[in-house]
């Protein structure tokens, strides 16, 4: 090749470069962009072309689905800014509809795009403006009130109304703001947004019998507001997620290239559908993948704050069958973090029939009921994290009617197993960890140690013990003592002033259980079939040997709760643990009309509200939002996010909600790696310790189905817990019943929390020492400073 000729190929390699080279404003927004794979999942972020039904393998909890391992592999980028000043267009709602004493509601008539100004201050809510050297295509897709997620029979689709030929826009006024009705002619579906002015801010109502199908579109999801609020990278302020206790993503124009947005069901993914709960499935079940440790997503709300204002988010109908988008910079090549609640119609599976390969399945009928979604809006020193907590709580308090759970001082939480059946080369063999006898000996060791307030939770406690028969839970287990044995340790702790709850399994029985007929009892996903459920392997998240199935709701309350509440009194319980009734939820697609998450919600409270009724307390694990207000304590309540990349950190967004409203404790500390600091997280956080305890060694435990209770033996355990509980009581003590007020990162591993009598309690995670003022915290200590 002559020199001539190299130069020329030189040349052309470099032009090509250059015209497909990202730049922040090039995107393929007619066809999802360039270079994103959709998913089920992501499709709700942006992608408007098809996504197939093999890629919605990764449905459900997308923002778990997240690897980080991938993304760590990749080198941190700068987002793109263009050279000259930008020049921005204005939002065009413009037409005011409506006003009340604190803000203003505009709307553009052609899109119904809506824009809220605050009377006093001046600030506005609403999509941001938009430079206007982005793409159309871009614009629309930012300025559509809604994003729409449809199928045809096969794959699924996101369109938006002014994406679709022949769209009617209707809009009407209302007493309190304005109806706004969409008809897409093309697609043949119809539906309303109904936006109420508050007092507090708007909300977006969908009223279900608005909605109406006349093709062969089926609708999936809508997702109304989805750029409300959002902000561009260059604002000082974070995206706020609900994962476990609350994370921020922080705005920042430098970062990794993250690939794949957070998006994860409210209250998590539904064991009636695999590819919700499933990180991919498989022809071979036993090859199934399930994700990694991860926090749920336990309330429902989402937010951001940017500058000096702030929006929080509340799903306030159709939480049930809802999940929260939340999307930094970057992605789809749109230079705004934004988020928003997709509001699920129709729910989706993968089956399998003979070895024709993957089926796609859809839900028949829409889910029904209204869905609504509430917008806080926020302004100077409430617009952060833990104003928009603060709003959440007003709003359980002053909405929803949940009325503070009264406590004199904070109790020693004590969790005893009774005992497990282990299986054997012939027969089983009955393993008992702690008998009644035995547990009024461990009472009675705190009791003298001067432990004179304590709670105690008895595991294992019915026939078989644990992962014995339920959701039959009686007689009590003859090995342990039997039901004499059982009534004298109630009479026993009520004696000594101690409250005994029995914790009871009235939703995944193991296998084995006599009490269970799979086909009867257990709910069936869209083909049908009886939905197995294999709690996965530690090492390779696929399925291992502990079979369980999920009960029908209706049928198990019937049958079972409603039946043995009275027995469970009688005991002389003092409350009743739900086991999973406060961290898992499901539908059964058993019959033509499936019963639903939200009718699994109205069961799981009633059953929490008969157990008070019966017993006089009732308590569940990790606490899901529609528990508030039906429980007495919340127990392993989520004390951290789950640290995705593109996450910036963990906030108590849930303690500030919660604390005073309903004590809590932590996961046992006798289970934690290091005691330091799970001792700070739970000062910081407000959470009282617990113990999961036994009589004998757990070393008896060897091969059978506890297989994670590694230190457990009550008389190593004794001293350690009771110092433990002394040394926090000292602290959370001054605080009992008092909601936290504020929450502060002071350093990059100092925070402090302040709590409603004034209570400062600031906690160092360092191994170094901190300056706080002129406050000196040791490493790995706190410091308290009275009201």
């Amino acid at each position: 090749m002559t020199n001539k000729a190299k130069k020329i190929a030189v040349l052309a390699v470099l032009a090509i470069l250059f015209f497909t080279s990202t730049s922040p404003y090039f995107s393929q927004a007619e066809d999802g962009g360039a270079g994103q794979q959709a998913s089920s999942d992501t499709a709700g972020q942006g992608s408007d072309q098809a996504v197939s039904t093999s890629a919605m393998q990764s449905a459900g909890t997308a923002g778990t689905a997240t690897e980080q391992t991938a993304a760590e592999k990749s080198v941190a980028v700068t987002e793109e800014t263009a050279a000259d000043p930008i020049s921005y267009k204005q939002t065009m709602a413009k037409k005011k509809v409506a006003e009340n004493s604190n803000f203003k509601l505009y709307i553009d008539e052609k899109t119904g795009q809506i824009r809220l100004v605050g009377k006093r201050s001046g600030n506005e809510w609403g999509v941001p403006p938009l430079d206007k050297k982005m793409p159309p295509a871009n614009q629309k897709f930012i300025e559509s009130p809604v994003h729409i997620r449809y199928t045809e029979g096969g794959d699924v689709r996101q369109t938006y109304p002014s994406k679709e030929k022949g769209t009617k826009t209707t809009v009407k006024t209302t007493d309190q703001g304005v109806l706004v009705q969409y008809e897409l002619k093309e697609l043949q579906i119809g539906f309303a947004l109904e936006y109420k002015l508050l007092d507090e801010g708007i909300e977006v109502r969908i009223p279900f019998q608005s909605i109406h199908e006349q093709g062969k579109a089926k609708l999936i999801s809508l997702e109304p507001a989805p750029f409300f609020g959002a902000a561009p990278q260059q604002s000082k302020g974070a995206m706020f997620i609900p994962d476990g206790s609350g994370a921020l993503v922080k705005f920042k124009a430098n970062h990794q290239t993250y690939f794949e947005p957070y998006s994860e069901r409210i209250y998590g993914g539904d064991y009636a559908f695999m590819t919700t709960v499933y990180k991919q499935v498989t022809y071979n079940k036993n090859e199934l993948e399930s994700y990694g440790p991860h926090e749920a997503a336990a309330l429902p709300v989402f937010g951001i704050y940017k500058d000096d204002t702030a929006f929080l988010g509340i799903v306030t109908d159709g939480d049930a069958d809802a999940k929260i988008n939340g999307t930094p910079t970057g992605l789809r090549n749109i230079p705004l973090y934004r988020i928003s609640a997709e509001l699920i119609y129709r729910n989706s599976d993968i089956v399998f029939i003979g070895s024709s390969g993957e089926i796609p399945l859809m839900q028949r009928e829409m889910i029904p009921g209204d869905r609504a979604v509430r917008f806080v809006l926020l302004e100077g020193e409430q617009a952060d994290y833990v104003g928009m907590a603060h709003a959440y709580r007003d709003y359980l308090v002053r909405v929803k009617g949940v009325k503070p759970v009264e406590t004199k001082r904070p109790a020693f939480q004590l969790q005893l197993l009774g005992g497990v059946l282990r299986k054997d080369m012939i027969g089983s063999t009955f393993v008992s960890m702690t008998t009644f006898k035995q547990a009024k000996e461990i009472l009675d060791g705190y009791a003298q140690a001067g432990i004179d307030s304590l709670e105690v939770t008895y595991e294992g406690w019915s026939k078989d013990g644990i992962y014995g028969n339920a959701p039959d839970h009686f007689p009590a287990e003859s090995n342990l003592g039997g039901n004499r044995g059982l009534e004298a340790l109630a009479d026993y702790a009520k004696a000594k002033g101690i409250r005994l709850y029995l914790k009871t399994n009235y939703v995944k029985p193991y296998e084995g259980s006599d009490a269970l007929k799979p086909s009867r009892d257990s709910i069936r996903g869209l083909n049908k079939e009886v939905m197995e459920v294999r709690d996965p392997w530690v090492t390779t998240n696929q399925p291992s040997s502990k079979l369980f199935y999920y009960l029908k709701p209706d049928r198990v309350y019937d049958k079972n709760i409603a039946k043995e509440a009275g027995k469970l009194a009688e005991l002389g319980a003092g409350g009743i643990h739900l086991q999973y009734m406060g961290d898992t939820l499901y539908s059964d697609q058993s019959s033509d009309t499936p019963f639903n998450r939200k009718q699994t919600i109205e069961t799981w409270t009633k059953a929490m509200d008969l157990m008070r009724l019966q017993t006089g307390r009732a308590s569940v694990d990790y606490g899901f939002a529609y528990a508030l207000g039906h429980v007495d304590r919340i127990d392993g309540v989520p004390l951290d996010s789950s640290h995705y990349v593109y996450e910036d950190g963990s906030v108590p967004f849930y303690q500030i909600a919660v604390r005073g409203l309903v004590p809590y404790t932590g996961a046992p500390s006798n289970l934690q790696d290091d005691l330091r600091i799970w001792n700070l997280r739970l000062l910081e956080y407000g959470a009282m310790p617990s113990y999961l305890l036994t009589y004998e060694d757990s070393s008896l435990l060897k091969r059978t189905m506890v297989d994670g209770l590694f230190s457990s033996n009550y008389g190593k355990w004794l001293k350690p817990s009771i110092d433990q509980y002394k040394k926090l009581n000292e602290v959370l003590g001054l605080v009992e019943g008092q909601e936290i007020t504020d929450h502060e990162q002071l350093d990059t591993y100092v925070y402090r929390t302040t709590y409603g009598n004034g209570v400062q309690i600031t906690v160092n995670y360092d191994s170094e020492t901190a300056h706080v003022g002129d406050d000196v915290i040791q490493p790995y200590d706190y410091l308290v400073r009275k009201g």
